[in-house]
């Protein structure tokens, strides 16, 4: 009986640990008008925290977080001509990424979409 207990334990205790990763996981996009200058963080475990830091890596006055995703979630950003611009939110990087593009192809042309990032 004891030896049954210590192995439910062990294995309940390794289950706990393999979700860690993306448990309370969250990323945000910064971007900023006026240079197109943008940032994007990932699994940091905080929310105020990744917001923090995204800006502080933007370093543009005008620079503003754009997107926020939380666990289990992919986020990124498309940028194009003529002031084309979008973000995407998705359970898989294709996912965020289609977003992200189809946002920007209905304000602007030859977008272009940067790799999608995910809290897991």
């Amino acid at each position: 009986m004891k030896v049954c207990f210590g192995m439910v334990l062990i294995l309940a205790l390794t289950a706990g640990c393999a979700g860690l990763g993306t448990v309370g996981s969250h990323g945000a996009v910064a971007y900023a008008p006026s240079t197109r200058d943008w940032r994007l963080r990932w699994r940091v475990i905080d929310p105020q925290r990744v917001r923090q830091l995204v800006l502080e890596d933007c370093l543009v006055a005008d620079c503003r977080v754009v997107l926020e995703f939380g666990p289990g979630q992919c986020g990124t950003l498309a940028l194009g001509q003529q002031a084309g611009f979008g973000v995407g939110l998705g359970d898989t990087p294709a996912a965020a990424e289609a977003a992200a593009l189809a946002e920007c192809q209905r304000t602007g042309t030859d977008c272009r979409v940067a790799s999608a990032e995910c809290n897991r």
